[in-house]
């Protein structure tokens, strides 16, 4: 069985990283001390931190991000007006506000709601990324699979449970170096 002080510290771990509390905070849960907190959490080169941080950054997230910027820089296309040359050529009037050049047989568009060739550059790396990241593996997925498993075998064997969930914390420090 494990010792207290043990079972405190990945209360604390998980309290950290998934739960993304301060310090302060997990030192009154746990029962420790903020400074042994705060050592704790900068243990092993700050793994703590790198696994919060891969935990808040997951391919799920940042693939919701990049939708949301192609959706923003799409809606901002489509709602663009269209402009021909002549709607910003300077026009003669007479005295009365009349217009009194004609327009021209051709009026080629020099804005539309299509977009321009480095907003077509932008679409397609993001894009790109968005592709890239739908097919590979993050830390952060492989974290939460881990600790999905983990939940589940604790309800069946925990000493099982326990050893796997060691295993598991090898695996994801050794794929943060």
């Amino acid at each position: 069985m494990a010792s207290k002080k043990h079972q405190e510290k990945e209360y604390a771990k998980y309290l950290f990283t998934e739960k993304g509390l301060s310090q302060k905070e997990i030192a009154l849960k746990v029962g420790a001390t903020e400074k042994t907190v705060g050592s704790w959490v900068k243990e092993n080169d700050g793994e703590w931190k790198k696994i919060r941080k891969s935990l808040l950054n997951t391919k799920k997230t940042q693939i919701s991000r990049l939708y949301d910027q192609l959706d923003l820089l799409n809606d901002q296309i489509a709602s663009r007006p269209i402009v021909t040359k002549s709607m910003t050529m300077p026009k003669k009037v007479d005295k009365h506000g009349n217009v009194l050049t004609k327009p021209p047989e051709y009026d080629p568009i020099v804005l539309s709601n299509v977009p321009t060739s480095k907003e077509a550059d932008i679409i397609s790396k993001i894009t790109k990324s968005i592709q890239q990241l739908e097919g590979e593996t993050s830390v952060g997925s492989i974290i939460e699979t881990a600790m999905q498993f983990c939940d589940f075998l604790r309800g069946i064997d925990l000493h099982l449970a326990q050893k796997v969930s060691y295993h598991f914390d090898l695996f994801i420090s050794e794929k943060l170096k």
